[in-house]
């Protein structure tokens, strides 16, 4: 009686591991590779103009000796000159400065994500830039 009762309990001991060590993280596991976020996103359909484009990433900073919006205008007839379609800025958002690397410190650490780095000029500067780029088509 006594050695039924003992392997009663290494069972439920036993079971109890099993299913807190082993099923339910399989179970969990099993849950996250058959749901995929991706399968219930419908297809994006792009503008056709943008289908034979090509992207060009300015990097305000660097892009001129100046470094602001309203230096970098002047090229906006260049680019669309060399064929550019789509003009992608970097990070135009006060860098943050917290465990900054170096004194200019990275585009992606961003200090304020509605404001729009001074160094650069201000938001109507930027919206002015985009206009223009708008412009030239």
């Amino acid at each position: 009686m006594i050695a039924s009762v003992y392997i009663i309990k290494i069972k439920e001991k036993f079971m109890s591991n099993y299913y807190h060590k082993i099923f339910l993280p399989l179970l969990v596991l099993f849950l996250f590779v058959n749901y995929s976020p991706a399968q219930q996103i419908k297809s994006v359909e792009h503008p056709a103009w943008s289908h034979n484009v090509s992207i060009y990433e300015v990097n305000t900073r660097q892009y001129t000796p100046e470094g602001t919006f309203k230096a970098f205008d002047p090229h906006i007839k260049e680019l669309k000159d060399m064929g550019i379609g789509i003009v992608w800025f970097m990070p135009i958002n006060p860098i943050g400065e917290k465990n900054r690397k170096g004194s200019l410190g990275s585009y992606y650490s961003v200090k304020d994500y509605k404001a729009v780095n001074p160094e650069f000029g201000t938001l109507d500067d930027f919206k002015e830039t985009v206009r223009k780029i708008h412009e030239a088509g």
